[in-house]
């Protein structure tokens, strides 16, 4: 008996149907969440995580799925961004303590100093005019603010403590950007967040890397300004001395004659 041949008998590799290639969910979302890292940091994470994983599985597809250009630039620029964020962390957190070492530890001293009556203190650590304030006067600051906002307590524990004093106070500060000179620092006190501007030299500036405040100016919640030095042309209302009740003035009513 003849046997018929299979004309597929030499032909093992021979592929019965052809699945058409499909692109990897993961590569795809590798490359979104890299893209995203750009505004958002954290999605630089997922992206790496997700590419890495789209490698592997389009390597053991034997073909049927692809995607390997997505992988890659999702790993590119996830890698990218997420360098790009270390730095802005690092760099924000050197920031924030060189202001709170060099202006937020003088304004935090000298608002302790004005507090325990330590006025050569005050005027020691600041530049003039702001050294050449009399003592009557840092009383008078001293009153001032403390009828807002109590008794000033310290300066911001932390960057995280920080922003959230800036988000806090953000709308004091608008009328203060743009000026040179100016450092505006929430600051903790009995009634919450203050602000504090601390108010520099720009010519001294040039030749101090952090030149002594010759000004602070402390804003509460409502808009309020305290100024020291008092700001030119204001003086503060005169207090009227206490009088007992049994010696205040009296209407004085005329004695009537006495009749014949």
């Amino acid at each position: 008996m003849t046997q018929m041949q299979s004309p597929y008998q030499d032909q093992t590799d021979v592929t019965l149907y052809q699945e058409p290639e499909r692109t990897s969910i993961m590569a795809i979302m590798s490359l979104i969440f890299g893209v995203g890292g750009c505004c958002l940091g954290l999605t630089s994470i997922p992206a790496l995580l997700l590419g890495v994983f789209s490698l592997v599985g389009i390597s053991k597809s034997k073909g049927r799925v692809g995607g390997t250009g997505f992988s890659i630039a999702g790993i590119l620029i996830g890698l990218l961004t997420l360098a790009i964020w270390i730095g802005i962390l690092f760099g924000g957190s050197y920031m924030f303590k060189t202001m709170m070492t060099s202006f937020g530890d003088t304004v935090e001293q000298v608002m302790l100093d004005v507090q325990a009556d330590n006025f050569d203190g005050v005027r020691g650590a600041m530049g003039s005019p702001g050294a050449d304030v009399p003592d009557e006067e840092l009383v008078l600051f001293r009153e001032a603010y403390r009828s807002t906002l109590g008794d000033f307590v310290s300066k911001p524990d932390g960057m995280g403590d920080m922003w959230g004093g800036y988000l806090t106070i953000g709308p004091l500060i608008q009328p203060y950007n743009g000026r040179p000179g100016y450092i505006p620092i929430p600051m903790h006190f009995d009634s919450g967040w203050g602000l504090v501007i601390y108010v520099m030299d720009m010519q001294s500036s040039q030749s101090q890397a952090f030149p002594p405040p010759v000004e602070l100016i402390v804003i509460d919640q409502q808009g309020n300004e305290y100024h020291l030095p008092m700001a030119a042309g204001s003086s503060p209302a005169p207090e009227l001395p206490d009088i007992p009740a049994d010696e205040a003035p009296r209407d004085e009513v005329p004695e009537m004659p006495e009749g014949p």
